[in-house]
C-alpha cells in the first residue's frame, strides 16, 4: 500500500505544481492579500486614508491641479442627505446613484479624508450601492474623486452603478476602476436638482458658509435641492444656532475617531473666534 501511494504522489505532484502555476494571478493575490479589495491599483498602501469592509474605500491621491482648499471639516448628515439626491441617467429614467446607507457611508469617508487632504490632494472614492431590491439584490461600484474649492465640494465620478461583484467572486480577479479627471468627461451623466453641473460627470455640493482659506471650515450641504447658494453671514439667533451645529458635527466627527483631537480643538477654536 505505502509504495501505491507513494507512486501516486510522485505522479500526481507534478500535475497539481502545473495547475496551481497556471491559476491567474490575481486569485493567487486574493489568497495571499485576504478579502479587501483593491479599486485602485495604482494607490499605494500609504494613499489609503479610509475603508470601511471589504469594498468600500478611499485615498488621497496628490497632483498639480490647482490648490485645493483643504483640509476641511465636513458636516456628515448634511452631506449624506446630499449624495442621497445624486441620480444617473438610465435606460429609461434617471436612477439614485447611492441609498440611504451608502451615501452615508461615502460621507464618512469623504470626511475622514478631506479632514486630512491637502491643497495638492484629490481624494479617490470607491463605494459600493445597492442594484436592485430584494433579498438577492446586486451590489453596484461607483468611482471618482472629491476636493473642495471655492464653489463647494466638488464630485467627478468616473464610473457609476458598475455590476461587477458577481464576476469578482467567481474569478477573483479584480477590476481596476475609473476615478475620473478634471480634463476630460467619462460616460458618466449625472441627474442632481439643487447642485451645480461643471460637466455631465461633475457637480459641485454648494457652501452654506463662506469658505475661508488659511482656516478649516465647515461644509454643509444645501438642506433643500432649490437652495443653492448661501444667504449673508447675519449674526442672529440662527447664525448662532448654526455654529451650534457645526460644534455638535465636529464632536461628532471625534466621537467617530474620523479626526484626531489636536485637529479637534484647532478647529473648534477657529469655530469660536467667528462666535
Amino acid at each position: 500500500m505505502r509504495p501505491l501511494l507513494s507512486s501516486m504522489s510522485s505522479r500526481c505532484f507534478p500535475v497539481l505544481l502545473g495547475l496551481a502555476l497556471t491559476l491567474p494571478m490575481p486569485f493567487a493575490l486574493a489568497a495571499v492579500e485576504g478579502s479587501s479589495y483593491e479599486a485602485c491599483p495604482s494607490c499605494l498602501p500609504g494613499d489609503l486614508a479610509w475603508n470601511d469592509g471589504e469594498f468600500d474605500q478611499i485615498y488621497l491621491s496628490t497632483g498639480n491641479a490647482p490648490a485645493n482648499l483643504q483640509p476641511h471639516v465636513l458636516a456628515v448628515d448634511s452631506v449624506s442627505r446630499a449624495l442621497a439626491l445624486l441620480k444617473v441617467e438610465g435606460k429609461n429614467k434617471p436612477v439614485a446613484v447611492f441609498g440611504d446607507d451608502s451615501a452615508r457611508n461615502l460621507a464618512r469617508g469623504l470626511a475622514a479624508a478631506l479632514a486630512k487632504a491637502g491643497p495638492q490632494q484629490d481624494v479617490l472614492f470607491f463605494i459600493v450601492s445597492s442594484g436592485n431590491s430584494g433579498l438577492f439584490g446586486s451590489k453596484l461600484g461607483n468611482s471618482g474623486r472629491a476636493f473642495i474649492d471655492q464653489h463647494g465640494l466638488n464630485i467627478i465620478f468616473g464610473e457609476a452603478r458598475v455590476d461587477f461583484i458577481g464576476r469578482y467572486r467567481a474569478t477573483r480577479m479584480r477590476r481596476a476602476f475609473d476615478f475620473g479627471s478634471r480634463t476630460a468627461a467619462s460616460p458618466v451623466r449625472l441627474a442632481a436638482d439643487g447642485m451645480h453641473h461643471v460637466r455631465s460627470d461633475w457637480v459641485v455640493v454648494p457652501l452654506m458658509a463662506p469658505v475661508q482659506t488659511g482656516a478649516p471650515a465647515v461644509l454643509m450641504a444645501p438642506a433643500l435641492p432649490a437652495q443653492l447658494m448661501a444667504a449673508p453671514v447675519v449674526q442672529d439667533d440662527k447664525y448662532y444656532a448654526a455654529q451650534e451645529e457645526r460644534l455638535k458635527s465636529l464632536k461628532r466627527l471625534r466621537a467617530q475617531d474620523l479626526i484626531t483631537e489636536q485637529e479637534y480643538q484647532a478647529k473648534r477654536a477657529d469655530i469660536l473666534k467667528a462666535w
